[in-house]
């Protein structure tokens, strides 16, 4: 029979909550919710005290949380007062950045998920995409062909391709998590050839234009397979560059 954990190794005192974290836990779901929309204001900072019947200091601190996690912002001028964005880049990247850096999720399964990602935003992409979707798919390969020599550079643009990508897919949840997974990844890559020859590094980089080259035909093409089809050549060549 398996052995129970001890509680006293499972568990910890619970502490009193911090009274700024109290009112942050009241203002984040409302803003994950969709209650507070992007644009909505907050009540001012002085309102707010008397609301949660706390100090000033102490509200402030809560606002501060939500606007590190990128969930409001802070309007000047005579309005004034905390302006709602919602939910940002920043605040999915953030947690995510944190659970790779702490091996909770494994390299091998974030190109998992860049796979899965990427399929799933050329083949909505090949359907759906717009002319205007086109022209900025076009311009980001423009872009990286003329930086083929830059590491820095040409991998702006590759982050570029992908976010229009995704935004062709006219799917706002596939491409918010796109723009997430990709940084997480380029991040990956950069790391990996990093040291690369000037030689090596023009050649990598060809590569990957090739591989968003044929992607751009087949979603122009309105061809979910070929552009499934050249997804699953990109994969294999990110998989086989930082294994």
């Amino acid at each position: 029979m398996m052995e129970q954990p001890s509680s006293k190794a499972l568990f910890t005192p619970a502490k009193t909550q911090r009274a700024s974290e109290a009112i942050y836990n009241q203002i984040y779901p409302k803003i994950i919710s969709g209650e507070l929309r992007p644009g909505d204001r907050l009540p001012p900072e002085r309102e707010l005290a008397e609301m949660f019947q706390r100090s000033r200091p102490v509200v402030r601190e809560a606002l501060r949380m939500l606007q590190q996690e990128g969930l409001i912002e802070t309007a000047v001028g005579s309005s004034g007062g905390a302006v709602i964005r919602g939910v940002s880049l920043k605040s999915v990247e953030e947690p995510l950045k944190n659970l790779v850096a702490m091996g909770a999720i494994n390299l091998d399964e974030l190109l998992e998920y860049r796979h899965i990602n990427d399929r799933s935003c050329a083949r909505l992409a090949a359907i759906h995409h717009t002319e205007e979707d086109a022209e900025a798919l076009r311009q980001t390969l423009e872009g990286a062909k003329a930086n083929l020599d830059s590491l820095f550079s040409f991998q702006e643009y590759d982050v570029a391709f992908h976010s229009a990508l995704a935004k062709a897919s006219h799917n706002t949840l596939a491409s918010l998590i796109n723009d997430v997974i990709v940084r997480l990844n380029t991040d990956v890559f950069v790391e990996t050839i990093r040291d690369y020859t000037p030689e090596q590094l023009r050649e990598i980089n060809l590569r990957i234009y090739n591989t968003h080259y044929a992607i751009m035909e087949a979603v122009l093409a309105h061809d979910p397979d070929g552009a499934d089809r050249a997804v699953a050549a990109m994969v294999r060549l990110f998989q086989d560059t930082v294994h």
